[in-house]
């Protein structure tokens, strides 16, 4: 058990970096002033807004592969109405070392018309994830294709750095295809990792939510991160990363990545966007985003369902029940006495 007194100094080291108090030297430390927090003004909008999402969960796993099952797909806005949902994706995902690039080639060749994957060994255990990812993308073309000039796309994600990431050349079609066709496309991401302060990571986009409702109160906004004072650094790519504040009465800013030919014209973009994001439903997030997770998302139903099914399969294929308690339990659940549903 963690020391009373270790708790004690973190829970009290956290609270004092991560306090209004701190606003002087977030200034100081990241080079981001009052000024940099710019109003964002609404624009009228009369086209249509897709968000795309995908989904993974585990079916069953062993010792070297799993199976998973794998949603993508994206919904498609008028203003504030839904329209449609659109599933471009959905089915089983066999994660294997050896089976992967049959996986792969339909759609890295097929569609975007690039090479199969050569993973190293080191990322083979995130094949489901970049499967995943790649079936978002695929979503994300579908999508676009779908679109008009002046159309908006929303990307539930980051596009930063991916010219260093394994599905760089996919990405790169995509964002080629949006600028050509003049629309708008923009990753807006969750969670994130960037952090600020020289002697201890304090969370960024948190923090500068708190200063922005400040400086900025009741006021959507918006601060670009180029040549500030931010771990990881924001630059290095074709594009901008911001932090957005959707609606004013929000307490949630938002990690968003643009890419350059976005960046030119972000206020009009971002003043798109917002008459999107006042939903009771989701206060302050764009409301596609958030139905595109709600209806793309595997629950938890499907994935035991599924998982059932799959036994049943196997079962009829012989294997008995210690032959499936062999193959698919984790000998950690059974020291912690767990079943994990496997039969």
């Amino acid at each position: 058990m963690l020391k009373k007194s270790r708790l004690e100094e973190v829970a009290d080291l956290l609270s004092d970096r991560t306090s209004p108090k701190g606003i002087k030297q977030f200034y100081e430390n990241t080079g981001i002033f009052q000024d940099d927090f710019i109003q964002i003004e609404p624009m009228k909008f009369d086209g249509h807004t897709y968000a795309i999402d995908g989904s993974n969960v585990v079916i069953c796993s062993w010792s070297v592969a799993s199976l998973n099952w794998i949603r993508a797909g994206y919904v498609k806005y008028c203003d504030r109405a839904w329209l449609r949902t659109v599933i471009t994706y959905d089915d089983a995902f066999l994660a294997a070392a050896e089976e992967y690039a049959e996986e792969f080639s339909p759609y890295l060749v097929g569609i975007f018309g690039l090479e199969v994957l050569d993973l190293e060994e080191t990322e083979l255990e995130r094949l489901s994830s970049y499967f995943r990812e790649l079936q978002e993308y695929v979503a994300l073309l579908d999508a676009l294709r779908s679109a008009r000039s002046g159309d908006l796309i929303l990307y539930d994600g980051g596009f930063a750095h991916w010219k260093s990431r394994l599905l760089k050349g996919a990405l790169g079609v995509i964002l080629k295809e949006a600028e050509e066709q003049n629309i708008d496309v923009l990753g807006v991401s969750k969670s994130n990792t960037f952090a600020w302060g020289p002697d201890f990571s304090r969370p960024f986009v948190q923090f500068a939510g708190l200063v922005g409702s400040l400086v900025a109160p009741r006021k959507p906004w918006y601060i670009c991160l180029s040549k500030k004072n931010i771990r990881p650094n924001p630059d290095g790519w074709d594009g901008k990363i911001y932090v957005v504040r959707f609606d004013g009465g929000s307490d949630n800013a938002f990690r968003v990545d643009a890419p350059s030919f976005v960046a030119d014209r972000i206020g009009y973009t971002l003043g798109k966007l917002i008459n999107c994001a006042c939903s009771a439903e989701c206060y302050g997030y764009p409301h596609a985003l958030f139905r595109a997770h709600r209806e793309i998302r595997i629950k938890d139903q499907e994935k035991n369902a599924e998982k059932l099914k799959f036994l049943n399969l196997l079962s009829q294929r012989g294997l008995t029940e210690f032959q499936l308690r062999s193959l698919l339990l984790d000998f950690h659940d059974v020291i912690e006495v767990k079943s994990r549903g496997i039969i």
